[in-house]
């Protein structure tokens, strides 16, 4: 690999897609059960989930360059540093949204006619926060898009299963991006930036960050009801509540940033493993 390609991979942050492709993969599998998938299929969704999330990265360093810039904690991000020109980052973030949508149409037309809707939601996260508290759960939303459109993609329509899921991705994403967002507190408020800590301070955002940490597994357990599943899928749930219980705690000790993700990266890879374990090694049913 290339000084250039391992500074773009660091720029978008590969390490970072176990906060999606884990859920992906759980509805993939459900999907599976009565929809078996092919090769190609499975490559073109693997496909949508790397190119969309390429280019929303990629497009979130572009946007927030000059803000990273000023941040403290984020000056050495690559852009701000001089490791990738905003001109490698755009072109990152086009050949990626072209991607995406080329994936997206050779699955199906309506994969195809989605994916209209999905690049802009997926790029227009990175302008949230210039005007709205709600930025966290418009992330939480777009990584929800990535179970529901591994799930349409394999069957062709919507159903519960993956809509409870996503349900309960939003609620995990935005418990856990709205205590990311502490860490930039000040910043955000010197800079007219709008996020939930801003908002409501942060006794108020720990405090609902517990209370969505314990919704999102709850819809996890609700979605894996609905499907049928068996008792591995409800221990991944289980290990993922425990997973959550631990970032909580790091919270409360006074983790900020970074800190806060190891806990929910274990979160979602737990509960991923053991969704694909309870339908391709147990095949077990609730």
């Amino acid at each position: 690999m290339t000084a250039v390609a391992i500074q773009l991979a660091r720029l978008v942050r590969v390490s970072h897609t176990i906060f999606s492709v884990p859920f992906a993969l759980a509805a993939a599998a459900v999907a599976w059960v009565d929809h078996p998938l092919s090769w190609p299929q499975a490559l073109l969704i693997l496909g949508c989930l790397t190119t969309a999330r390429t280019a929303a990265m990629a497009y979130n360093r572009v946007s927030d360059a000059a803000l990273d810039a000023k941040n403290p904690r984020t000056q050495s991000r690559e852009i701000p540093k001089g490791a990738v020109s905003m001109k490698a980052a755009w072109a990152l973030t086009i050949t990626s949204g072209l991607g995406f949508l080329a994936f997206a149409v050779a699955l199906s037309p309506l994969c195809g006619a989605l994916s209209l809707v999905a690049l802009p939601l997926a790029l227009g996260y990175s302008k949230a926060k210039r005007f709205t508290w709600l930025c966290h759960f418009w992330l939480g939303l777009v990584l929800a898009l990535a179970p529901i459109g591994a799930w349409v993609a394999i069957t062709g329509s919507f159903d519960a299963f993956p809509l409870v899921l996503g349900a309960g991705v939003v609620c995990w994403i935005g418990g856990f991006d709205i205590t990311y967002g502490l860490a930039d507190l000040e910043f955000d408020r010197k800079e007219g930036l709008h996020s939930f800590p801003v908002r409501w301070g942060p006794q108020v955002t720990i405090a609902t960050s517990r209370v969505l940490h314990v919704l999102a597994p709850l819809l996890f357990l609700a979605a894996g009801l609905v499907a049928g599943r068996g008792m591995a899928y409800v221990a991944g749930v289980v290990a993922c509540a425990i997973a959550l219980l631990a970032g909580q705690i790091a919270t409360a000790r006074g983790a900020k940033g970074d800190a806060v993700l190891t806990a929910n990266g274990w979160a979602a890879l737990l509960f991923g493993v053991a969704a694909v374990v309870d339908v391709f090694v147990v095949g077990g049913g609730i």
